[in-house]
């Protein structure tokens, strides 16, 4: 009987370790493209941003009287 709880309690040990390394593989990986997504968000804000009026750049109008 204890030999029986004894290789229970490896074999939980085992798959709780395994499960654990895992997560935190995926854990990783999720960071990692979120990471990604944020860069190309902030990538595409700035060409955006470049795309107004530059500066000496002029409407002309006509004064109204």
């Amino acid at each position: 009987m204890f030999r029986f709880l004894l290789i229970i309690g490896i074999i939980s040990y085992v798959f709780y370790k395994i499960g654990s390394f895992f997560f935190r593989a995926g854990a990783a990986a999720q960071e990692l493209k979120n990471y990604k997504n944020q860069q190309k968000d902030a990538d595409s804000y700035k060409k955006t941003k470049k795309r107004g009026v530059k500066g000496g750049d002029y409407v002309d109008y006509e004064e109204i009287k």
